[in-house]
């Protein structure tokens, strides 16, 4: 089994986005929560949430390598629909972590 990385992902708005509506007004919105309950449940995704007052949305992922990253988004309902786009995957090397404090 490949060792874990940490990704930072930054979503923007696809194609298909609605100006004026939240990412949970979006179409899709129900469809995605179900995709993303099932990574939350494997460990994958560690935190994600919009940027205030903008259209994007981080979110730190654990894999192997960023073309499972990519690889799993793509089967993503908002991103399949065009209502996201993911832009950015970047590797964080993290020096510091809370969660591992006993």
């Amino acid at each position: 089994m490949a060792k874990k990385k940490t990704f930072i992902l930054v979503f923007d708005p696809g194609p298909e986005w609605e100006e004026g509506l939240s990412v949970e007004e979006q179409n899709y919105w129900i469809e995605h929560t179900r995709f993303a309950d099932k990574l939350f449940e494997k460990g994958k995704i560690i935190i994600t949430g919009p940027i205030i007052d903008y259209d994007r949305i981080v979110m730190i992922f654990e894999a192997a390598n960023e073309g499972e990253v990519r690889i799993t988004f793509s089967e993503d309902p908002l991103i399949k629909n065009g209502i996201l786009s993911l832009e950015t995957v970047m590797e964080w090397k993290i020096r510091l972590d809370q969660r591992n404090k006993l």
